[in-house]
């Protein structure tokens, strides 16, 4: 027998760890798998051209094999502070010792005062190099099926064509033009422009247009309501709207009661769009017969910059880039007024924290909204670094999502996805959903591999790019087989879907910011792996403090301490636009903004974020219970699509409200092969069996969770609805509204708590 390479025993650990603990299973699998991956390379060198040269292969992200893992701490105390009754010391990165917190992206120098500088960079550095890809659509394509009743219903698919790309220079034109055109049609310095509009190459164009000519950005969700529309409208007196035509309808009502907008751009090219923008755009002219209102595609206003071109008025860095309205889950949306200096430090902080990670070869699935700080920092960050930007839709990222073509994970083959934790639950489940239904023996080797591959990645030991290889490539391929790290941009993921897709797809890194922050707070690094549950340190821009809250029971004494998240530095803005009284209650007199998050440091210097604290609720006894943190959990349930776990001070214990997986229930009265549709759901969620299995898998998540009796739900509430922006239920990025949901379905939730 062929000697085993010494390259295996390179770790001085592996003398010192007893096999048990290594492979902490135990199970005869795990043990099998182990021997033929150290054996079949050693004794057939090219089989699958894994050799032993692969089995020191890492999983590690990165352009080069040589970039450092760093160790910990990875935050420390900021020199200097004095200590304050009831607070901890402010915390930044260890790396933000030597030149203070970052204002403008590594090596950016004076390139980078104001967001059009991104581009302008870029275009100079890599006027050829691949800047935006987009997918235009073939046609549409009709299924008809039928559910158990044998009802039918029909359901469309599009058909896309590949990627088509614009270089640099080209986007850089494009941009310059538009700029342009909006400076011909009448729009003047410090003038509002309102985005309404689906997250797209053009409205990424229009914010940097906005920015060449000093125009004022004002962005709201495309899912916002009417009366969203109308109050972000009329408190910053916009002058111009963009919107998508399939939204044209809803801008109708807003603009009766606006008087201010004068020009209505629309998006005449959306990927999906199924409305005819001339016959919509004709209804609004009939509606406003006699006003002065200006309606005018967005490639005719391309093609007047192109042909009156002039040149870019840059604002000052202290001047709004725009002004940002959140989701509303918890009323009207405020207006955050983000300046253009705050917007550059905020990319600079989160940038600079995985610097030695990314380059201009990476390419960046976008398809969240661009209304959201997260993706308009993310995409403004892969412009700065000369990547491209893959513009894509949650609704065509999957093969199941078309017909004739590919989804856009697949097409795109991203080496770095975002997503928030609903996207992650279900392509989780989606994988094993497969698995469950691809037979014993392939069932067998995956949770085998998966067992194992977690034991060498706890223990520091070789071997995972072999599993990667042998056992988890068909996964990733449903990616495209490229992704090098994945990042979750919100809080709430479960440590059982982050684990899983960190084994099985790509390593994932958490993030934590708000709007107001410029998505800073804190940020892992695709080079360590924080203990589950933790997010990572300071980004390189800001400084972050824990504030006691006693009433809550939260304190900065105990280990960990804990406490109220403040955020200090340069993404931090300075007011919500026309709102002082909502100012005066968020951000301190010396800078800081209380984020109404409740969080605590690890030993290894990284966040944790608990809950909101207005997600802490009181129940009968006294006892406080963290919404979000059980929610995290109990999403993980086979059964749950949405969840929303409800308590009061009248209920000694929780209940959970459950949007299903209409397969996944189908499947407790019809075996694994089982489908299901709306109609079908109705009755199963209504039916005591699917509801007791729901209910025991619930308890079961918080049994192996730990969780305590009072976090532990007692009843389930099983709804048909599919919880959309479009209805109220969830914001645009996932959130609940949860005023929303307790009125929806106030009745079922009370005679759960009251059984």
């Amino acid at each position: 027998m062929p000697r085993i390479p010494t390259s295996l025993f390179i770790s001085n650990q592996l003398c010192h760890i007893p096999a048990v603990r290594i492979i902490r299973s135990n199970r005869l699998w795990n043990y099998l798998i182990l021997a033929l991956l150290i054996y079949v390379p050693v004794l057939f060198p090219n089989f699958g051209q894994i050799g032993s040269d692969l089995i020191m292969a890492t999983t590690q992200p990165g352009k080069s094999s040589n970039i450092t893992k760093e160790n910990p701490p990875y935050s420390a105390d900021v020199p200097g502070c004095s200590i304050i009754a009831g607070e901890t010391l402010p915390r930044a990165h260890r790396k933000t010792y030597k030149d203070g917190l970052l204002k403008r992206p590594i090596d950016a120098g004076d390139e980078v005062k104001t967001v059009f500088n991104f581009l302008q960079r870029s275009a100079a550095r890599y006027p050829n190099e691949p800047a935006i890809g987009s997918r235009s659509l073939v046609k549409m394509h009709s299924e008809t099926k039928k559910d158990s009743n044998g009802a039918e219903k029909t359901m469309s698919y599009p058909e896309l064509t590949s990627f088509k790309y614009m270089t640099y220079s080209e986007f850089h034109e494009l941009v310059l033009n538009l700029a342009s055109g909006l400076r011909k049609l009448g729009l003047q310095t410090g003038d509002m422009l309102h985005i309404f509009a689906s997250t797209s190459p053009n409205w990424l164009a229009m914010s940097h247009a906005a920015a060449a000519q000093s125009f004022t950005l004002v962005t709201a969700y495309d899912t916002l309501g009417e009366s969203g529309v109308q109050h972000s409208l009329n408190q910053t007196d916009a002058r111009a709207m963009v919107v998508d035509a399939h939204l044209l309808a809803t801008i109708r009502r807003p603009l009766e009661k606006v008087s201010t907008v004068k020009y209505i751009i629309y998006n005449n090219n959306s990927v999906l769009q199924q409305v005819n923008a001339e016959d919509q755009v004709q209804k609004l002219k009939d509606a406003f017969l006699g006003r002065e209102l200006t309606f005018i595609s967005f490639d005719d206003v391309v093609a007047m910059g192109k042909a009156h071109p002039c040149e870019p008025t840059l604002p000052q860095p202290t001047d709004n880039f725009c002004i940002m309205y959140t989701s509303g889950s918890t009323g009207l949306p405020k207006g955050v007024a983000i300046t253009h200096e705050a917007f550059v430090a905020g990319a600079a902080g989160m940038h600079g924290t995985v610097a030695n990670t990314v380059s201009n070869e990476d390419f960046v699935l976008a398809y969240l909204p661009l209304a959201h700080i997260f993706e308009l920092i993310l995409e403004n960050i892969v412009i700065y670094v000369g990547a491209t930007l893959g513009f894509a839709t949650p609704r065509t990222l999957a093969d199941s999502g078309v017909r004739g073509c590919g989804g856009d994970m697949k097409e795109f083959r991203p080496t770095i996805m975002a997503g928030v934790p609903q996207i992650w639950d279900t392509i989780r489940k989606g994988i094993q959903g497969r698995v469950q239904n691809s037979g014993l023996i392939k069932r067998t080797v995956f949770n085998a591999a998966l067992s194992l591959k977690s034991s060498l990645v706890q223990y520091g030991l070789p071997g995972e790019a072999i599993l990667d290889k042998l056992v988890f490539g068909q996964v990733k391929a449903m990616t495209g087989g490229r992704l090098r790290f994945i990042v979750n941009g919100a809080t709430g993921i479960s440590k059982e879907t982050a684990h899983f897709l960190a084994m099985v797809l790509a390593p994932m890194i958490s993030g934590y910011g708000l709007t107001e922050t410029c998505a800073n707070g804190a940020l892992g690094s695709p080079l360590y792996r924080p203990a589950p549950g933790a997010i990572g340190p300071p980004t390189l821009s800001v400084e972050v403090k824990l504030v006691s809250i006693p009433d809550l029971n939260y304190s900065t004494d105990t280990t960990p301490p804990q406490g109220e998240v403040l955020i200090r530095g340069g993404p931090v803005v300075r007011e919500y636009y026309n709102n002082p009284e909502e100012t005066a209650k968020a951000f301190t007199t010396d800078g800081w903004f209380r984020t109404g998050d409740v969080g605590e440091w690890d030993a290894e210097g990284n966040l944790r974020i608990i809950d909101r604290v207005k997600n802490l609720v009181k129940l009968q006894g006294g006892e406080y219970i963290a919404l979000e943190r059980l929610e995290a959990v109990y999403r993980g349930s086979q059964f749950v699509q949405g969840i929303m776990v409800y308590g009061d001070s009248n209920h000694p214990r929780p209940v959970a409200v459950v949007s299903p997986v209409p397969k996944a229930l189908a499947s407790v009265r019809g075996g694994p092969d089982a489908d299901a549709d709306v109609a079908d759901l109705e009755a199963l969620a209504a039916d005591p069996v699917t509801q007791d299995a729901v209910l025991k898998d619930l308890v079961r998540l918080a049994k192996a969770a730990g969780f305590t009796r009072l976090e532990t739900v007692v009843g389930v509430v099983i709804v048909s609805d599919e919880w959309t922006p479009a209805s109220g239920l969830v914001t645009a990025t996932q959130k609940l509204n949860r005023k929303a949901l307790y009125e929806e379905y106030k009745d079922k939730i009370q005679a759960s708590l009251a059984q």
